[in-house]
């Protein structure tokens, strides 16, 4: 417990840390400002008639499913009921800000979500490399296992807790400005589950993003070696290797990341006879993620129990 109130203390004084918070924040408020400033709020009767037309098609598309009988199983990813998927399906016709993109918004700002949580991860396993602190720490702790675990736990909770706070600010201010310059209605019956589920599953990504960032800051003795070792795998492998091999794109980790987030399966776009094959799927890309990370954290442990700490 001393330990890890002493990593939480750690943590929270880096100057770091304040500024991601302020720093996403200001970007919330400057860019949702921007769409409120331009954004054009529809009148009345374009709410009206765009909502009777809404519930028209919803309820036509109940039918043709009811009459095809597809099981509910056999909906795509993340349907929860026939209603739910028509309701998303069919969209309003108009142009403006509304409430129900909201989900869809959360995915779209997930990169940069997961951005920051890197950040984060890499500045907090190699802050102490580069101050040349970690001399005194390991005099202060020798147990170097506990040390590496306890670390491990606080940039976790760190960056699960600043990426859903981050997440539901985010989320409040576009219900603010689609109430005000848009429109809040045509929700899904399942329309808040799903953006909960949403804002969870990519504070989830962002903490196992977090903490390889920290690993690989930890193997590599250097924030910097964590950030360029990370974009040069995004770049070199994920980019180029992928795009040569897309059969390898089931064993990506930022492949397995988008699928976790979206919901989306991967399914290979070059075969052209047959059904389609899948590359990856929902369970096997949360498994990618955490092999990932076991993985990494796991040879990072090994490298800082062996070398000499100089």
């Amino acid at each position: 417990m001393r330990l890890l109130r002493s990593e939480f203390l750690r943590a929270r004084s880096r100057r770091l840390v304040p500024m991601v918070i302020i720093g996403g924040l200001v970007g919330i408020v400057i860019g949702m400002g921007i769409v409120a400033i331009t954004a054009t709020k529809p009148s009345a009767a374009e709410i009206a008639q765009a909502q009777a037309s809404f519930d028209k098609q919803v309820a036509r598309c109940e039918r043709d499913i009811a009459a095809s009988q597809i099981p509910v199983d056999e909906l795509p990813s993340g349907a929860t009921d026939p209603e739910a998927y028509c309701e998303r399906t069919w969209s309003p016709q108009f142009d403006a800000v509304l409430l129900r993109d909201l989900d869809t918004i959360l995915q779209g700002t997930a990169t940069f979500v997961i951005l920051l949580a890197v950040l984060l991860g890499a500045s907090l396993g190699g802050a102490d490399w580069t101050s040349n602190t970690m001399q005194t720490l390991l005099t202060w702790e020798p147990r170097r296992v506990r040390v590496f675990l306890v670390r491990a736990l606080v940039i976790g909770v760190c960056v699960f807790v600043i990426t859903v706070f981050l997440q539901l600010v985010f989320a409040a201010v576009t219900a603010l400005v689609a109430s005000t310059r848009g429109s809040a209605g045509f929700l899904p019956s399942d329309f808040w589950r799903s953006v909960a589920l949403t804002i969870g599953r990519v504070s989830a990504v962002s903490t196992a993003l977090g903490v390889i960032a920290y690993a690989i800051a930890m193997i590599g003795r250097s924030t910097v070696a964590a950030l360029g070792a990370l974009f040069g795998y995004l770049i070199l492998f994920e980019a180029v290797i992928a795009g040569f091999r897309p059969t390898i794109q089931g064993n990506l980790l930022v492949r397995a990341a988008i699928v976790v987030i979206t919901h989306q399966r991967i399914l290979d776009q070059t075969a052209f006879d047959g059904p389609s094959v899948v590359l990856l799927d929902v369970p096997k890309a949360w498994l990618v993620v955490g092999i990932y990370t076991l993985v990494l954290g796991a040879l990072a442990l090994v490298v800082f129990r062996r070398r000499d700490v100089t």
